[in-house]
């Protein structure tokens, strides 16, 4: 109990933090929990073992309530494009289930480096404007193989896909508004599969944490979403009077720091 209470403030300025950017930016909670969550588990020696496996799992757990804030709020501003969700979802579902028997496969070196090359490659993303390729989403199997991509990928790396999801539905033609609100729903289908795949694969796991279903350390989700809970609405206010394309270069510029530390990391493990 007493290296929970040292995990207490670290935790909930983590989920403070996490939850402005993604109400500011309309990105970012996992890429900032994720890398956070691990490094804390290991400095207190509460997860030695698997603590990226843990930190994922418990990302996607934190992203579930978040993302049903969020979804309730753009389909009262009438920002989300049913249409688009219903024809990603299942393949986004069936992706996201995935994510957590591949991640079981790996190790904590492996996933470090496959979360450093995704958040050096959306750090990178956030420098450039968004091209559109087309209106509408192309044919069914196109769709199906983007869905089950984006869906495979957020699950193994602990993040809701909005980060990968706007620009897409961007680059197809849909208005920001709609591509955030409509990314915002498929949160959910990212996220409840999701964690629900690091549950099943994680129970009997070795050496994690009292309180933790399979691989979700609840503890670090409870106060983590909490905390997110409080301040989501606080960004989401702001970013109207506020530089955002600064802010967003200064948060790829803080992705690229982090994704660079845990390459190196995960090479020098391997």
């Amino acid at each position: 109990m007493d290296v929970f209470f040292l995990m207490l403030a670290p935790l909930f300025a983590t989920g403070l933090l996490s939850g402005f950017m993604a109400g500011l930016l309309g990105v970012g909670g996992g890429l900032i929990i994720v890398p956070i969550i691990a490094s804390l588990l290991v400095w207190t020696g509460v997860n030695t073992v698997s603590p990226m496996h843990a930190a994922i799992a418990t990302s996607l757990a934190i992203i579930v309530p978040t993302s049903v804030l969020s979804a309730y709020t753009h389909i009262k501003l009438g920002n989300v494009d049913f249409s688009a969700v219903r024809r990603l979802a299942p393949f986004i579902f069936i992706g996201a289930m995935g994510g957590g028997f591949v991640a079981d496969l790996m190790d904590t070196a492996s996933l470090k480096i496959i979360f450093g090359i995704l958040a050096i490659s959306l750090s990178l993303s956030f420098f450039y404007s968004v091209v559109v390729i087309r209106q509408g989403l192309p044919a069914q199997a196109v769709t199906a193989l983007f869905g089950g991509a984006l869906g495979l990928i957020s699950a193994l790396v602990g993040i809701g896909g909005g980060a990968m999801i706007v620009p897409l539905l961007s680059s197809f033609g849909w208005a920001l508004k709609r591509a955030v609100g409509s990314a915002a729903m498929i949160g959910l289908v990212v996220s409840v599969p999701g964690s629900l795949g690091f549950v099943v694969v994680g129970w009997d796991a070795p050496a994690l944490p009292a309180w933790s279903a399979g691989y979700v350390y609840l503890p670090a989700a409870l106060i983590v979403a909490a905390a997110a809970f409080v301040t989501a609405p606080m960004g989401a206010r702001l970013a109207s009077r506020m530089d955002k394309d600064k802010l967003r270069r200064v948060f790829a510029i803080f992705l690229m720091v982090v994704g660079s530390l845990l390459i190196q990391d995960g090479v020098t493990a391997l």
